[in-house]
């Protein structure tokens, strides 16, 4: 019996090891998932020269290499439209029929409004749109090939979607817990359109100025070839189309939630055995099968590792 449990727990801690830290801006009537995306290192772009037709990605040459020195979060998803409607106050998409579609047809300019909007009616975060090199890092999330992963498991694109956007999270995450990197829409980009340098940078900001915002990740009806980590697009700040959208990154909250708030963000599922700071415990508890539970295995669990200390009733919602 105590071999099980030993059993148990350890694959419980694996699985809980690996889940990605959550957090959340909370809108009012509902959150925006929020991602912890670790600092590091990683090839930027392609050497690789990819073509169709008049196409060429040389844009995306050289590879070169990219620090990112800080740790920073970003939407686990794209913004919906129901998180677009409760921010602004309406909505200006194409395609509405279910509020998780993502919100498009926001030119960047509609993109700052809703990030300034957001940051004034809430104070734990300072919200912004990822840089190039931010977004590119995320999305590979320690991968160094064309996609995190077969595109059909991945991504909505031309080969496998109907006749538009689709809702958030349908398809599989990559290694840092970020869904629909690839796909489904285009995703706006802090900075200026610039061409790359071989020399490698660290938290690179782009061009001081131009004429092109920074789009990527391609879309819906976008073919495999432009379903790339390193694929650059480029458009003018006052274009909104039903492929671009868009999505958060923030440095950090400003304070951690309160318990209150975790412990009611559990009876949420995309906040169940992820937060980091509950996750080892909540894991261990729950691994057990529920006629086993008890006094005796509670105590277990609260001598495993961890800076939290709760109640048993908080974990078990």
């Amino acid at each position: 019996m105590r071999l099980l449990l030993v059993s148990l727990i350890t694959l419980s801690l694996i699985e809980a090891s690996n889940v990605p830290q959550l957090d959340f801006v909370d809108l009012g009537k509902s959150r925006l998932t929020m991602v912890k995306v670790p600092a590091g290192t990683f090839g930027m772009g392609t050497n690789e020269v990819v073509s169709s037709g008049d196409w060429i990605n040389d844009v995306e040459h050289p590879r070169h290499q990219v620090t990112i020195s800080k740790d920073f979060w970003m939407g686990q998803f794209t913004v919906t439209q129901q998180q677009w409607q409760e921010v602004m106050g309406n909505n200006p998409s194409y395609f509405h029929d279910d509020p998780n579609l993502p919100v498009e047809q926001v030119t960047f300019h509609d993109v700052q409004a809703f990030l300034a909007k957001l940051n004034s009616i809430q104070s734990r975060w300072t919200v912004r749109l990822p840089t190039e090199a931010e977004w590119e890092y995320a999305a590979r999330a320690g991968t160094t090939g064309e996609t995190y992963g077969p595109l059909d498991e991945i991504a909505w694109y031309r080969a496998n979607n109907s006749r538009g956007t689709h809702p958030v999270g349908k398809k599989l995450p990559n290694a840092f817990g970020l869904y629909d990197m690839l796909g489904n829409v285009w995703q706006w980009c802090q900075d200026w359109f610039g061409p790359y340098s071989s020399t490698p940078s660290i938290d690179p900001q782009g061009e001081s100025k131009g004429d092109l915002r920074i789009t990527r990740g391609g879309c819906f009806y976008c073919d495999a070839i432009h379903e790339r980590a390193a694929r650059r697009n480029r458009d003018l700040e006052d274009h909104s189309s039903r492929s671009i959208g868009f999505r958060i990154v923030a440095p950090g909250a400003k304070e951690r939630p309160t318990a209150a708030q975790l412990t009611g963000g559990f009876s949420n599922p995309a906040f169940r055995s992820s937060q980091a700071t509950m996750g080892t415990l909540r894991a261990c508890y729950v691994a057990i099968p529920e006629p086993m539970r008890g006094p005796a295995i509670w105590a277990m669990c609260q001598n495993l590792p961890t800076n939290v200390r709760t109640t048993e009733s908080d974990l078990v919602s």
